[in-house]
């Protein structure tokens, strides 16, 4: 076992870089939030600035400090969580599918005029449920 000290602090101008990414981000973000209501142009750049800021700087650290201070684990792919997201992943597709098929089907035979974006909204969020159940499934299972 090696008492080598290992170095996790990325250089002083890597956080500075984090810190202009961050600043600059959320200022553009806060201007076309600001830009699309010329109306109340300061108040909708505070609630873009507010909405963006930790975002913004969050992305800086991730792409400009992160590599300096943290480590891959080579077997992160590996691991059983991971493998339970995937199990649940998978059959939850079918269901998916299966689900679309239905409602089209039934919409199709009953004439029934239904909205884009409100279908979508309903199958992603049954998509969502369908894997967090799933996922709670197979957990209990493995944890049995």
């Amino acid at each position: 076992m090696s008492n080598q000290r290992v170095n996790r602090r990325a250089p002083v101008s890597h956080y500075v870089i984090a810190i202009a990414f961050g600043a600059i981000a959320t200022i553009a973000v806060s201007l076309v939030v600001a830009a699309s209501n010329p109306d109340g142009f300061w108040l909708a750049a505070g609630i873009g600035a507010i909405c963006a800021g930790y975002p913004s700087f969050s992305l800086g650290a991730r792409i400009f400090v992160t590599n300096h201070t943290a480590t891959r684990d080579p077997h992160g792919e590996e691991s059983v969580e991971l493998t339970w997201m995937r199990q649940a992943a998978a059959r939850a597709f079918l269901d998916v599918l299966i689900t679309t098929i239905v409602a089209t089907v039934v919409m199709m035979l009953y004439r029934l005029d239904v909205g884009a974006l409100p279908a979508l909204l309903i199958l992603i969020g049954l998509s969502a449920a369908d894997v967090a159940l799933r996922y709670l499934v197979v957990r209990h299972r493995a944890l049995k």
